[in-house]
């Protein structure tokens, strides 16, 4: 099968679905699993709030925006809590430029 033309009939052909809600709830379980997912890779609560506040991640952006910087911090305070720290597995690093740089998807 070509790269550019993926098999219609391909079960394991990757599809995004869009679901509007209207309430804050979906974003606050999306918030949710991104926090679980970043303290379970080691990163520290610090560093989680810089992913969600910095803007350059749709997902994280989207739930800062709309649920609030006290909101997602509670959340954040909770998993770690929760998971209790770990040391880092996936460093992050800062640019020269102030954009964060994610090693794994840089690769």
């Amino acid at each position: 099968m070509p790269y550019d033309d993926p098999d219609a009939t391909d079960p394991m052909t990757l599809t995004g679905v869009e679901v509007p809600v209207e309430d804050d709830g979906a974003v606050r379980d999306m918030a949710a699993c991104f926090i679980e997912e970043y303290v379970r890779l080691g990163h520290g609560a610090d560093a989680i709030m810089t992913l969600f506040a910095c803007g350059e991640f749709a997902g994280p952006t989207m739930a800062f925006q709309q649920l609030g910087r006290h909101s997602i911090q509670a959340l954040i305070d909770e998993q770690v809590m929760l998971r209790g720290p770990r040391g880092p597995r996936l460093p992050i690093h800062m640019t020269p430029a102030g954009a964060l740089s994610l090693p794994v998807l840089e690769g």
